[in-house]
């Protein structure tokens, strides 16, 4: 019962700190688009060189935008001082480099689990390397339908359980992390706190990705059914060509919503993670806080007195409780 209402009071919080996140976090993702088109505008008569720069750049930009969300949710939380953004993004670099070797092993177990399970007779080994090498339709439906029985769909199931559970490990680390960024913070163990509050983690990304799933399903019943072209909805054309721009104000707003919609929904769902990184990770410090001062009460509590180990004996050997 227990173990039922923290997880409730962790959702709560979690759901509450997302929004105060949201919004703190918009203006910085049209700050880096802002930059990312003025790059791209500099560099329009060589896309490639903008493109080779923006892969190069793409995982430390990753790892840098969940550290500003979770230390958004820090500074609304009131346990961190001011950014330091010269510790922020060496920070995000080092941990994009600790990420790319987490997926490595990842990617490594994976591909020692899928051989297990071929040696056991859930996969057809050759029908799967056949199917890649040669990446015929044949040899690929033949592999798809052999993976059509219960045994594979459970191998599926825990394969991805097992990756979400990992990844879910790694939400600590990122907040302690992302609170090390300030001018005078204690640097941080690159996977201090892994592994602390998985299970609420994994629980969290199980809901985001039913909310995804309902928010998909959202979108494309608005985008079949509003009426941006000037009262008339996508479903009342017969034909694709027949569709031109809108000419009213009100449609023009309805078309920037639609295009809104799926900009504003995945910057809530980073930022509810990184709220849910954000709980886990104060909760995962206080309990440590909380051990340490304890030990060093332990260690510095006051000795007893001649005066008080004689009472305390006296009422040992009279079975009377001392005072």
């Amino acid at each position: 019962m227990f173990g039922v209402l923290s997880m409730l009071s962790f959702f709560m919080r979690t759901f509450a700190l997302s929004f105060s996140i949201f919004w703190r976090a918009l203006p910085c993702w049209a700050f880096l688009f802002a930059i990312l088109y003025a790059l791209f505008s500099f560099l329009s008569s060589s896309p490639l060189i903008f493109l080779f720069l923006l892969m190069l750049a793409f995982g430390t930009l990753s790892v840098f935008m969940i550290f500003v969300h979770i230390r958004s949710g820090l500074i609304v939380a009131d346990t961190v001082n001011a950014t330091d953004l010269g510790k922020l993004f060496k920070r995000s670099f080092k941990f994009f480099r600790f990420f790319a070797m987490f997926n490595g092993i990842l990617t490594g177990l994976s591909i020692v689990a899928f051989v297990f399970a071929a040696r056991i007779g859930i996969f057809d080994l050759d029908a799967a390397t056949n199917a890649i090498t040669s990446g015929s339709d044949e040899e690929l439906m033949a592999f798809q339908a052999e993976m059509m029985h219960p045994a594979a769909y459970a191998y599926f199931a825990v394969m991805q359980i097992f990756s979400q559970m990992a990844y879910s490990a790694l939400a600590v680390p990122m907040a302690a992390n992302a609170a090390a960024c300030t001018p005078k913070g204690r640097d941080v163990e690159i996977f201090w706190g892994f592994g602390a509050h998985t299970i609420r983690m994994f629980l969290l990304n199980l809901v985001s990705g039913t909310i995804v799933v309902a928010l998909v399903i959202a979108y494309v019943f608005l985008l079949l059914t509003m009426p941006v072209f000037d009262g008339s909805t996508l479903l009342q054309f017969e034909d694709i060509q027949d569709i031109t721009l809108p000419t009213t104000v009100a449609s023009y707003a309805m078309l920037a919503a639609l295009v809104l919609f799926p900009i504003a929904g995945f910057v809530w769902m980073v930022s509810l993670w990184c709220a849910g990184a954000t709980v886990c990770y104060i909760d995962h410090r206080d309990k440590k806080q909380s051990a340490k001062d304890f030990e060093m009460e332990c260690i510095y509590e006051k000795p007893l007195s001649i005066d008080e180990l004689r009472e305390l004996r006296m009422s040992r050997m009279n079975g009377i409780p001392a005072e």
